[in-house]
């Protein structure tokens, strides 16, 4: 509907244009030099004029020599008879039907095209609430959706991967539900709890679980909502926001990404000036500072940059509670896999548990976003049920991108990138505590040429050295397996991203984790967290230290780099016969990888399937 209504406001415009074109031309037409009425009267007397032409009292006449006189007769003038008594060829025109509209449009449709134009702006400035005066004048109104027959179906039962959030939380809902309970002994319930994490951990579900538990109003806007190019307006819809709430007590405020408001005065405002943004916090801040807990009014806020918020939002009497939501580990994600599965139609084969270690690092969204894409997918192969393969290929189109079928690939190239990849599957198979293999292909797909693709058996909070060097070679094991079957003459660019990572985390080993004997317990770089992800900067330190640095790092760079070399020098014959059936089939499984290395006596140290984790026994709902 907003098309039509933009080839509406054109139309109307455009009108407007040729209107006021014609009336502007109009009047500069009768603003022009006119022949007097005597004059006329006298080329007639003389003979000079030839004919003439009368239509709506304007009298256009031909002279003999050929030019043209023009006149105005005033009403009741009796010029016609005088004008054929001098033999002058008279043409009066017949005045047609519909002239008084014709010039009722011409006189008053631009003025009325103008009001109505100025009314449809102003409510399109207005937010487009209601109808005459109130839409045109409804600048301070909130624009928050007040959700009170229509309450959030969601429950805590929906909301999974947050288990110590949720008890947390618990206490919100009682308080909502019975209030006289807890006021009967003086407590008093947050005025406000403010959610951060990042994106797409949850924290909008959780809001909308805690009204569907709570059975109350749920009054959501977005931060964004307060902030007009017209000072007073943001305000004033904070006013009216809260006047809302009071209406619909008991009830929740939901104000996502706070940030957009609620940004810090002394930080971002070094000038002094009392620009919109800032009145309106200031607005916010009085709000929540004055209405009291016993109406029922709980706000809730969520955000993803908690270190640029006011500090006068987040003292208590405020935001008295900050809770922090974390991604999910992997029992976690297991089981907001399981939610998210229980309108799909999976097939037996389906195993929750490996795609929830195949996803480190993803949340809530990531998840549900999987489960949808292989739901895509197998509904365009046709199937009735999403398979394994589904949701694998699902996994890899998200975090690698498309695959590029028709990318042509020579076989020498192709060999190089299976011999990559058969080098990095290889390391984790024998370097003792790397994340167990699932599979190698060299297909391309996005940026990546092949992938090698692990399943960690947990999530690590922690990482002893063992570890990180275990880390590193792995990521040489590509650039290893290159120069042992061609030489050095024959390593390419594919280990770009291997190198670049290996670097980095070798910089952190020394220079963040005190990992480096020659440097010490010493950490020279420091993580600045702008987006709750994390950026390192580093900070002053003297030119010898930051030689020693780059000395260790490049010594733990070697030494991992010489221990993968070693390794695929001691497996060369078994990885020649892995890299022939990786040609042959492209993508090849963890046991079909150890298939073929057992075939040549070989004894790998990681497994392919590590113990699974222990398995809840089933929650039952959770009832508050």
């Amino acid at each position: 509907m907003q098309w039509m209504k933009n080839i509406f406001i054109w139309i109307l415009i455009i009108g407007f244009m040729i209107l006021a074109f014609n009336v502007f031309s109009g009047s500069e037409r009768d603003a022009g030099v006119r022949t007097p009425i005597n004059t006329v009267l006298e080329l007639a007397k003389e003979g000079k004029l030839k004919e003439v032409k009368i239509k709506d009292n304007i009298l256009v006449g031909i002279t003999t020599d050929g030019q043209k006189i023009e006149t105005g007769l005033p009403p009741g003038t009796d010029i016609v008879s005088q004008l054929i008594e001098k033999g002058v060829r008279v043409e009066v025109a017949v005045q047609e039907h519909g002239g008084w509209w014709l010039t009722f449009l011409v006189s008053w449709l631009p003025i009325l095209l103008f009001i109505g134009i100025w009314i449809y702006m102003m409510r399109q400035v207005s937010g487009g609430g209601g109808g005459g005066a109130r839409g045109a004048f409804s600048f301070g109104k909130s624009r928050a959706k007040v959700y009170i027959d229509e309450k959030p179906k969601v429950t805590l039962n929906d909301v999974a991967g947050m288990d110590e959030v949720k008890e947390e939380v618990k206490e919100i809902i009682e308080y909502l539900k019975d209030p006289i309970r807890f006021q009967k002994l003086g407590g008093r319930p947050p005025k406000g709890v403010l959610l951060y994490g990042e994106p797409g951990v949850g924290k909008t579900l959780l809001a909308k679980a805690i009204a569907g538990e709570a059975h109350v109003p749920f009054i959501s806007v977005s931060g964004s909502d307060f902030v007009e190019m017209f000072v007073g307006v943001g305000a004033a819809r904070v006013r009216d926001l809260f006047e809302t709430a009071k209406k619909h007590a008991p009830c929740i405020i939901f104000i996502d990404e706070i940030d957009a408001v609620g940004r810090s005065r002394g930080a971002f405002n070094l000038g002094g000036g009392h620009d919109e943004r800032e009145q309106t916090l200031n607005q916010l801040l009085v709000e929540m500072d004055g209405f009291d807990t016993s109406e029922g009014i709980i706000v809730i806020a969520a955000t993803n940059r908690p270190d640029i918020l006011d500090p006068a939002l987040l003292r208590p009497g405020r935001f008295d509670r900050q809770i922090y939501i974390p991604k999910p580990d992997v029992r976690g994600r297991y089981e907001i896999l399981k939610v998210h599965a229980r309108n799909k139609k999976l097939a037996p084969n389906v195993d929750l548990e490996i795609v929830a270690r195949a996803t480190p690092g993803f949340n809530g969204a990531d998840l549900e976003n999987i489960l949808n894409e292989a739901a895509l997918l197998a509904a365009r192969k046709g199937k009735e049920y999403i398979e394994m393969e589904d949701i694998e290929e699902a996994i890899d189109r998200v975090t690698m991108g498309l695959e590029r079928k028709g990318m042509v690939i020579s076989p020498k190239e192709k060999e190089k990138i299976a011999y990559h990849e058969a080098g990095h599957a290889i390391m984790s198979l024998m370097v003792p505590g790397s994340d167990a293999l699932h599979k190698v292909s060299i297909i391309p797909r996005g940026m990546a040429l092949g992938v090698t693709q692990q399943l960690p058996i947990d999530d690590k909070h922690m990482y002893d050295r063992q570890d990180l060097m275990g880390r590193l070679i792995v990521l040489f094991g590509g650039r290893a397996a290159e120069e042992v079957f061609y030489g050095k003459e024959g390593i390419t660019t594919g280990a770009e991203n291997d190198l670049q990572r290996a670097t980095e985390l070798a910089y952190r080993m020394v220079s963040m984790w005190g990992m480096s004997e020659k440097v010490g317990p010493v950490a020279v770089r420091r993580v600045v967290n702008p987006f709750l992800g994390g950026m390192t900067t580093s900070i002053d330190i003297s030119e010898e230290m930051r030689r020693s640095i780059d000395e260790e790092v490049k010594r733990l760079l070697t030494e991992a780099y010489e221990t993968a070399k070693a390794i695929i020098e001691t497996y060369k014959e078994p990885l020649r016969a892995v890299v022939k059936r990786l040609l042959e089939k492209e993508t090849i499984s963890c046991e079909e990888f150890v298939e073929v290395l057992k075939l040549y006596g070989v004894e790998v140290k990681n497994e392919c399937k590590k113990e699974e984790f222990k398995k809840e026994p089933a929650k039952e709902e959770v009832k508050v």
